[in-house]
């Protein structure tokens, strides 16, 4: 029988899975212990799980203000029920354009913030299709962040 993956459910504006946006980094790190994903590293701000498939980012009070995530066969990633690494990058787009409520958007392979949910999307490209061999592009990360956190990026 094959084991059950962890699922990792994308909530806009809350977080991702066991881990909040506003939670100390303390918090996240144990949160991600406890489903089985130990801190692995870190560098400055941003720690590291899961071969660095989970990202945390805090700002300078040490509150989580972004959550990313990239493939991996160790847990299973959804927004609104569906897994975000099963589809074409334009595909995951829409899905989360639809959602948004902020007006219409243009499709852009490269990053994109949806403000009205603060998801982030980062290099579609097809090397990022492990399920599909490959052969169409998919969403490198899919984060979201909270309003500090599309303040401090908006000045980038």
């Amino acid at each position: 029988m094959k084991p059950t993956l962890p699922i990792l459910d994308i909530s806009p504006h809350q977080g991702i899975g066991p881990i909040c946006l506003g939670d100390t980094r303390a918090m996240a790190r144990d949160a991600l212990a406890a489903v089985g994903f130990p801190l692995e590293s870190y560098n400055g701000p941003t720690d590291y799980f899961c071969q660095a498939a989970i990202q945390t980012e805090c700002d300078e009070h040490g509150f989580v203000w972004f959550i990313g995530l990239s493939q991996s066969e160790r847990y299973l990633a959804r927004y609104r029920g569906v897994d975000v690494f099963s589809l074409a990058a334009g595909e995951l787009f829409s899905l989360i354009a639809s959602a948004d409520g902020s007006g219409a958007h243009e499709f852009t392979d490269s990053e994109y913030l949806f403000p009205g949910q603060i998801v982030t999307l980062w290099d579609a490209d097809e090397q990022y299709d492990r399920q599909g061999n490959e052969t169409r592009p998919v969403w490198a990360q899919v984060g979201i962040g909270n309003a500090d956190y599309v303040e401090a990026v908006s000045t980038l």
